[in-house]
């Protein structure tokens, strides 16, 4: 606490400077405080001690006539400086007894907190403003239990958030308050998406049917969109997209700058979840552009991770991609972005998003580091999305490093987990990856009853999830030496294949395309779809599957009895396989996707 040369006329309780050298000269002298800045009048005790015997030493009301004499005169002196005062003038004040202005002051300290990220700032100054304001009884406290929870979704404490959400659509309905009412059930859907979509989609249609009844053109906007992202995510995109173009039609003859962005961000992420990645990116972009005009930090970080879905991910390797993948570092300097704002579930979200990129690169060591990370941080702030997502992609890492048993260990957990949030999407990519493991181990009967329990034989083939399940039919069939009903399989995906230009190649496809045709002994347009892949594939630095499409050819040329050529294929692979090799740390990880990948290419 620091000493000023201000004090109080004891009449009229109004503040006046007054000059108290000898006063304080002889406090100096006597180690009980010393000044502050030479240029500044103003002093600190030296001990805490000394400054809690003096504080104590007066009587309680005086202390209190004193806190709230303060609290004015900071707010007389400094009217220009409020909102960095809030916190001080709300403790003043609190001591003063004055409850209602302490309030203010506390609300005003916690809001400035958390527009700054600093989230466990906001959190004190929010329990501190609940108090005040459970002992009057306001009627703001509902938009005070939702901005504490919004910060401890943020932060991921899910329980504590959705007490308060909770809480605060109790206040709102106790109070007839149908905005507030519709506020809470949107932010309760929202929170629960990272861990249950039943729960979820049942609060967003509430807030939808709240939403219609009120006759808000922006609520109702607003709730479409949530509701749309839920249809996403139990794979019915093309639902989801009539949703949100019905939103951005609403938000575009209402104006709103924000509302555009937030459609255009969940138009981005339909699109790509749902096959198409041009249109995702044009979304992605205009989502991107309207958030940085409007500086809001937390969309600008989660926008710019959604770019690197552009990579030919793990789980989007049989669509066309517009473009080559962006640098994956630069997608660390976002990932610290997310660390900043305190954004744990975003930052979690990075992490499995770039570690999935890297390990297409064939960066191994550094997707299972990311993975791994992202992982630990879903578990400790239990955001069972994430969880499902990072558990299921270090098992297909590991898939890729032909490490079978704990690929099939991880991948099985992640499909628990998302039956556990109800998500089809997740349901049915994981279910891919697994049948696809299933499948190298020789187990095709368990592989077929994978798939048959996420995929209907008739079912579309054009979502993320749909391809990966077909993807794996595919490779079942091959492995059933049905190589007919392989490509009829491939070409459904095809057929559903966005973008797909006469000079697209899709190199995993037609790698594929390429084995069936080697079953048929059509060799000769087996030889040319594979050269188109391993094209593809150096072109795109597609290190992993480019190995694996030299290895195919290896077992074409040999079958051929072309040795010259399965000579200097193998040769390539070969030196290919060691660099992948030479990214992963562990030992026996490493040498023993370096011995099965030899095996693969050589023909052992």
């Amino acid at each position: 606490m620091a000493l000023r040369f201000m004090n109080f006329d004891s009449r009229t309780e109004q503040p006046r400077s007054l000059s108290l050298p000898n006063a304080l000269g002889a406090m100096e002298r006597a180690q009980l405080v010393r000044r502050l800045d030479d240029s500044d009048a103003a002093f600190l005790f030296k001990h805490a001690l000394v400054q809690d015997t003096a504080y104590s030493s007066m009587l309680r009301h005086e202390r209190k006539r004193l806190h709230r004499l303060v609290g004015e005169a900071l707010e007389r002196a400094y009217p220009e400086r409020i909102a960095e005062l809030s916190p001080r003038l709300a403790e003043h004040f609190d001591e003063a007894g004055e409850t209602a202005r302490a309030l203010f002051y506390f609300e005003r300290a916690a809001t400035d907190a958390a527009a700054r990220f600093a989230n466990r700032e906001a959190l004190d100054f929010f329990a501190r403003a609940l108090d005040a304001a459970e002992e009057l009884k306001t009627d703001t406290r509902d938009t005070l239990y939702r901005a504490r929870g919004l910060v401890y979704e943020r932060v991921g404490e899910f329980e504590s958030a959705r007490v308060d959400l909770e809480r605060a659509l109790e206040i709102a309905r106790t109070t007839n308050d149908a905005h507030a009412e519709w506020q809470s059930l949107m932010d309760l859907g929202f929170a629960w998406t990272a861990r249950d979509y039943t729960r979820a989609g049942e609060y967003f249609e509430k807030a939808l049917e709240l939403a219609r009844a009120s006759n808000d053109a922006g609520r109702i906007a607003h709730s479409l969109n949530r509701v749309g992202n839920w249809y996403l995510n139990v794979e019915d995109p093309e639902r989801a997209l009539a949703y949100h173009h019905e939103a951005l039609s609403m938000f575009q003859t209402l104006g709103l700058a924000r509302g555009l962005a937030e459609t255009h961000d969940l138009l981005g992420m339909s699109q790509m979840l749902g096959g198409d990645m041009f249109a995702a990116y044009h979304h992605f972009q205009h989502a991107l552009e309207m958030f940085e005009e409007l500086g809001d930090a937390r969309a600008i970080v989660s926008t710019r991770l959604a770019h690197y879905f552009y990579t030919a991910l793990l789980q989007g390797n049989s669509l066309a991609l517009p473009q080559k993948p962006p640098p994956l570092e630069t997608g660390l300097d976002v990932l610290r972005g997310a660390r900043e704002l305190g954004w744990r579930a975003g930052e979690a979200y990075g992490m499995w998003i770039l570690g999935e990129g890297f390990a297409v690169l064939g960066e191994y060591g550094r997707a299972l580091d990311l993975e791994q990370r992202a992982l630990a941080m879903a578990r400790e702030i239990d955001h069972r999305q994430w969880l499902a997502a990072a558990t299921m992609l270090l098992g297909a890492i590991h898939a890729e490093l032909l490490d079978w048993a704990r690929a099939q260990a991880f991948v099985e957990e992640g499909l628990k987990l998302s039956e556990q949030i109800d998500s089809l999407h997740w349901q049915r990519t994981a279910s891919g990856f697994l049948a696809s493991i299933y499948i190298k181990q020789n187990e095709l009967t368990r592989a077929a009853q994978t798939l048959d329990k996420v995929l209907e034989h008739d079912a579309p083939a054009r979502t993320l999830g749909q391809r990966q399940a077909w993807t794996a039919r595919v490779e079942l069939a091959l492995a059933q030496r049905e190589p007919q009903r392989a490509l009829d399989a491939l070409q459904h995906l095809l057929a559903a294949t966005y973008n797909l230009t006469p000079d697209a190649v899709i190199p995993r496809l037609w790698m594929l395309r390429a084995r069936a045709l080697m079953q048929l002994e059509r060799a000769g347009e087996a030889e040319n779809l594979l050269l188109q892949a391993r094209g593809a594939s150096e072109e795109f630095g597609l290190r992993p599957i480019l190995w694996r499409v030299m290895a195919t050819l290896c077992q074409l040329y040999r079958a051929q009895g072309r040795d010259a050529d399965t000579e200097r294929e193998a040769g390539a692979a070969g030196t290919l396989v060691k660099e992948l090799a030479a990214t992963v740390e562990d030992v026996t990880l490493r040498e023993n996707f370096a011995a099965r990948a030899s095996e693969r290419i050589w023909g052992a």
